[in-house]
């Protein structure tokens, strides 16, 4: 049954709400396993039969047989073409979502865009005509802002006990630390000698404009949209080298807001062998994903901060959208990373949670280590 999640394809091909999705793909299987049936039942020989069965198939024609593989091959086409009216159905909404992004998103995006600039007095240098999200951050910074010397302390965690990596969705939300330690870093070794590492990233902790002692602040955020170098993505990598992360290493990155912003740049960054990327309610708009490695994201309608990045860029990501069940207008509800538990826990028990991107699963256990950042000379 949907739990009202429509799931957009990779580079929006497709779409759907995620009972459709499973329906489609199940009509798929359906169709495969009729044909199988056919053919199987179309090479039988009724004149080589098991001795205990001789009488009863010395009874069957084989043209006694033609209208059961008949029914079976009309049934394989019938699945076949829901298999390919749903998925059809599915890049018809896909279609649309295009044409309104076009129609709408984009206009508005440049307009506000527009609106930035002239107020800060900051020219891009590209054309007015492209000015989208990233050209206002980059207005707003008025230009690249060095990040500045940033501070890494590894926090004492009060239970240290190892644990096993995390296999649900549910489950990666809820190791997204709490704000005060923002980063989480779980290594896990593996029989053959590697690696495998998981990051977990906090979203934004200082919320007002101007440089903060926390890297995670504003700044780190419209530095993140304007795709320049941000305080908060250089704070997470040095507690990854803290931590004996090394470049190359699989990592897979999970991070809530700023957080899955930043995980989203240093997936991409190419610097990391990149195994999975989990978002929830990140601005992702200007950090397309174009690596092949399973990427999900998760975005509440009613959280105003997606919508900070921009319209999304041809991505391979899939992202889920749902309400986050909070009153209207209450946005810091929506945007809170227990309503996305609560979506987390949806997708999990979807019928189409199956053919979303699986995240890296591997065996073992690890201690984690928590990291707080300082920006110098901050306020």
């Amino acid at each position: 049954m949907s739990q009202d999640l429509w799931i957009y394809g990779p580079g929006s091909l497709w779409v759907c709400e995620d009972d459709v999705l499973a329906l489609a793909e199940a009509a798929r299987r359906w169709s495969l396993t009729l044909e199988h049936s056919a053919a199987r039942l179309a090479s039988i020989d009724t004149t080589r039969s098991v001795a205990e069965l001789h009488q009863v198939w010395a009874s069957v024609r084989a043209e006694d047989l033609n209208p059961l593989r008949a029914r079976i091959h009309m049934l394989a086409e019938d699945a076949k073409w829901l298999h390919t009216a749903l998925m059809a159905y599915a890049a018809q909404v896909a279609s649309t979502e295009r044409a309104r992004v076009a129609t709408f998103d984009i206009p508005r995006e440049s307009v506000l865009a527009l609106m930035v600039v002239s107020a800060t007095r900051y020219f891009p240098k590209t054309l007015p005509s492209s000015w989208g999200v990233q050209e206002a951050a980059l207005s707003a910074l008025h230009g690249d802002v060095p990040p500045g010397e940033i501070k890494i302390t590894r926090v004492s965690a009060s239970s240290p006990a190892p644990v096993s990596r995390a296999i649900t969705v549910e489950d990666r939300i809820g190791r997204i630390p709490p704000g005060e330690h923002p980063i989480r870093i779980e290594k896990y070794r593996q029989s053959n000698g590697t690696t495998e590492v998981d990051v977990y990233i906090a979203g934004t902790q200082e919320w007002s404009v101007g440089t903060s002692a926390n890297p995670f602040d504003m700044e780190s955020n419209i530095a993140l949209i304007a795709g320049v170098s941000a305080a908060s993505l250089v704070a997470v990598e040095l507690a990854m080298k803290h931590a004996g992360v090394r470049q190359g290493d699989r990592v897979s990155f999970v991070g809530h807001s700023q957080g899955g912003l930043i995980a989203a740049r240093l997936a991409e960054s190419g610097r990391y062998q990149t195994s999975g990327l989990l978002t929830v309610g990140a601005p992702l708009g200007t950090a397309p994903i174009r690596g092949d490695y399973p990427s999900l994201a998760l975005e509440h309608r009613d959280d105003l901060v997606p919508e900070l990045g921009g319209h999304q860029q041809e991505s391979r990501i899939t992202t889920v959208h749902s309400d986050s069940g909070a009153f209207p207008g209450d946005v810091v509800a929506a945007h809170a990373k227990d309503s996305y538990l609560e979506t987390a826990r949806a997708v999990d028990d979807s019928p189409a949670s199956q053919h979303l991107p699986a995240m890296p699963t591997s065996p073992g256990t690890a201690t984690p280590e928590f990291f707080s950042a300082h920006r110098a000379g901050g306020r």
